[in-house]
């Protein structure tokens, strides 16, 4: 199990948001913001190797507009800190 976490955290962490401690029976955590310490959701260890990375990339327009991720915006931050033309891109057709 500690592979997969470890793959979860490095995941979320890209877009600037932490895995807490075990929410309920050590099957789901919470996703907390790096900026500020708010809870943004929930995630469970059940998912297949690979595929943490892959919904955190499917995301990255949602988090880069602000429509995912804390109302601080740390995520969206981070988003343009990755890659700022996707980032600008991203805002401007999901702000229509």
């Amino acid at each position: 199990m500690g592979e997969i976490l470890e793959e979860i955290r490095r995941a979320y962490a890209t877009v600037g948001i932490t895995l807490d401690v075990p929410a309920a029976y050590g099957t789901y955590y919470r996703l907390l913001c790096a900026g500020c310490g708010r809870m943004v959701g929930n995630v469970g260890d059940r998912l297949l190797p690979g595929m943490a990375a892959e919904l955190v990339a499917e995301q990255f327009d949602l988090y880069a507009s602000g429509l995912l991720g804390c109302p601080c915006g740390h995520q969206s931050e981070r988003a343009r800190q990755l890659d700022a033309p996707r980032w600008q891109a991203a805002r401007q057709r999901l702000a229509d």
